[in-house]
């Protein structure tokens, strides 16, 4: 028997051909900064790993624009093209953690090109020794309390190299960060290194602005300070009752609007014509993923109509 949530899941990928249509009439409408909206598919990585057509076709009825890839899919790269356009769908974006980028590169690189992607966002910090390798599975949890300065370092120093290489086939390298970028190591901040270390003429900062949040930050002096150097946003809302931590990974999140950040506030700190794209992503749900991702492209429309 299917869970109400599959169940709802199902229900919307369905409707979602019916209603396509009605998206493709919205097509000039955007949000906050004059943009289109976009969506972090790992947001609904279960229901896309199930019917990855009809999930973007969802996506594309409830208005999304845009769509980040959380990796390479199970789809080749022409085929998803094809798909994507069918939508009114593009993919800016794409991620690919440190980890992969090390040993599999050019396959990225290679796959987002096809795809017509323009940035390749590292999404995860890894290490140059193998301290961290032997229990892949808890290395987020691990990682996180134990990365060190110098790792943070060679980071940075693989970013450069990485957005060397990308950069030869059109690709601009971004680093997506998480709340442990914002841990002081001796009153040097994680986050600061990466920018300090990292070429601005290749590497770009996509900020997650629930996880600058989760380390007790506010993005907006950020956004104000290093304008030049963030051009991505992922747009991730925190729960009212978040807690501040910087050496654990715990998503706290709910829907765009329904949690404790000052949208408005935020908005108005950037600059609309540094900002490329932006991307709503949630990693906690109390309804359907499909559902919430509706909830959230609701608030941000309205928002952009205020």
């Amino acid at each position: 028997m299917l869970s109400r949530r599959a169940f709802l899941e199902r229900g919307s990928l369905a409707l979602a051909a019916m209603s396509l249509h009605t998206a493709r009439a919205a097509d000039a409408q955007v949000g906050p900064l004059g943009k289109p909206i976009g969506l972090q598919l790992y947001t609904v990585r279960e229901a896309a790993a199930k019917d990855l057509p009809g999930t973007l076709r969802a996506i594309a009825a409830i208005g999304y624009r845009e769509v980040e890839l959380a990796g390479i899919p199970a789809m080749s790269a022409p085929d998803l093209r094809k798909v994507l356009s069918d939508c009114g769908l593009t993919a800016p974006s794409m991620h690919a953690s440190m980890a992969d980028l090390q040993t599999g590169l050019n396959q990225r690189i290679d796959y987002a090109t096809t795809l017509g992607t323009r940035y390749l966002v590292c999404s995860f910090p890894w290490t140059a020794d193998s301290r961290f390798r032997e229990s892949p599975g808890k290395a987020v949890v691990s990682l996180a309390s134990g990365i060190t300065l110098d790792d943070w370092k060679w980071n940075a120093e693989q970013l450069n190299k990485i957005a060397g290489v990308a950069a030869k086939s059109g690709l601009r390298c971004g680093y997506h960060n998480h709340n442990m970028e914002f841990r002081s190591y001796g009153g040097v901040v994680a986050y600061d290194e990466l920018l300090r270390l990292t070429d601005p003429a290749l590497v770009t900062m996509e900020m997650d602005l629930a996880w600058v949040y989760t380390a007790g930050v506010d993005p907006v002096k950020y956004l104000k300070k290093h304008a030049e150097r963030i051009s991505l946003l992922h747009v991730k809302e925190v729960r009212k009752d978040m807690r501040t931590m910087v050496d654990r990974i715990q998503a706290q999140t709910t829907e765009v609007g329904s949690g404790k950040i000052d949208w408005k506030h935020v908005f108005k700190a950037m600059e609309p014509a540094r900002i490329a794209h932006y991307f709503v992503e949630q990693e906690n749900f109390d309804r359907p993923p499909l559902e919430a991702v509706k909830v959230s492209f609701d608030y941000l429309k309205g928002l952009a109509a205020k």
